[in-house]
């Protein structure tokens, strides 16, 4: 299995909902992960964006339509039935199918997508925006004996010489300096994302691992907003609603791995629709609300570790 890191920078808030309303402060909620309750954009969504942005990655005209017609009759059995299987359609066959039809086959996908969660995420200061993250964090992005912070009162901050305090967001906390490590993209990262990762690098704070999901939980961004009653063009009665979003600015971490064991002859041409559908996703934005300017991604796939 050959497991590809995934950088995913926002370009813009991120908002992947959790699906219905919840009581609360907040109406729409986004997606939390069950153990932390830290935001994190699930694999199926990246799958799902990146699936769906595949159609337009084909070259071959014949194989797009093909391809389109497919996934258009697999959504609505009422359409008109494809004249090619799924065994033939090149975006099924490295994202997988099932038996939809009468004496259809069915195949797992090639490529399978993990969660991506946070890495660092960008906090307000006194110094201006400083992006946080926590040890246990940064060992997981492969980066080795970053500084742990003996308590929750203490922090380690990039530079700063001789500062001794600094807040983040509402909290007053002891600053110390150190020389902190942070991975770098490879080469064919997109330029801007690595100018996001040197910035979010020179601007780096290490906190507690106890510390770390308060941090996050109170730095998100909620938005009002309100639906549109089409007949008069304003806004309509009892239609106020509020949601979240990560930041932009939000670092995350996730990974794609490729089953080159059972498809070892296939396995070039799908990392390569994989990872040209990847940066077109991210182009048109995961999550919710990209029709109001949210979820666009800078996306960088590391080779294999």
């Amino acid at each position: 299995m050959q497991a590809h890191p995934l950088y995913l920078y926002a370009l813009d808030p991120t908002h992947v909902g959790a699906g219905g309303y919840r009581l609360g402060r907040v109406d729409l909620t986004i997606l939390r992960d069950a153990s932390t309750q830290l935001p994190k954009i699930p694999g199926s969504s990246i799958s799902g964006a990146t699936r769906s942005a595949a159609l337009h990655m084909l070259a071959d005209d014949r194989e797009r339509e093909q391809a389109a017609a497919y996934a258009a009759w697999v959504l609505d059995k009422k359409k008109p039935k494809p004249a090619h299987r799924a065994e033939a359609d090149p975006v099924a066959s490295v994202f997988g199918y099932s038996a939809g039809e009468e004496g259809g086959s069915s195949r797992i996908g090639m490529v399978s997508f993990r969660d991506a969660e946070i890495l660092a995420l960008p906090v307000p200061t006194m110094l201006g925006p400083r992006w946080v993250t926590t040890a246990t964090l940064l060992e997981r992005a492969g980066c080795k004996a970053p500084p742990r912070p003996a308590s929750e009162d203490q922090i380690f901050l990039q530079g700063d010489k001789g500062r001794q305090k600094l807040n983040l967001g509402w909290l007053l906390l002891d600053a110390e300096c150190r020389t902190l490590p942070f991975p770098k993209p490879g080469a064919t990262a997109p330029e801007s994302l690595k100018q996001a990762m040197e910035q979010i690098q020179r601007s780096l704070v290490v906190v507690h691992d106890n510390l770390f999901p308060a941090l996050v939980n109170s730095n998100l961004e909620t938005r009002t907003s309100v639906s549109i009653d089409f007949e008069t063009g304003a806004a309509a009665e009892t239609a106020l609603f509020t949601y979240e979003a990560a930041p932009r600015g939000t670092l995350y971490l996730g990974a794609v791995d490729f089953d080159d064991l059972r498809f070892r002859t296939d396995i070039a041409r799908a990392r390569t629709l994989v990872e040209g559908a990847l940066h077109t996703a991210g182009a048109l934005g995961l999550g919710g609300m990209t029709t109001r300017g949210f979820g666009r991604m800078a996306v960088h796939l590391e080779a294999a570790k």
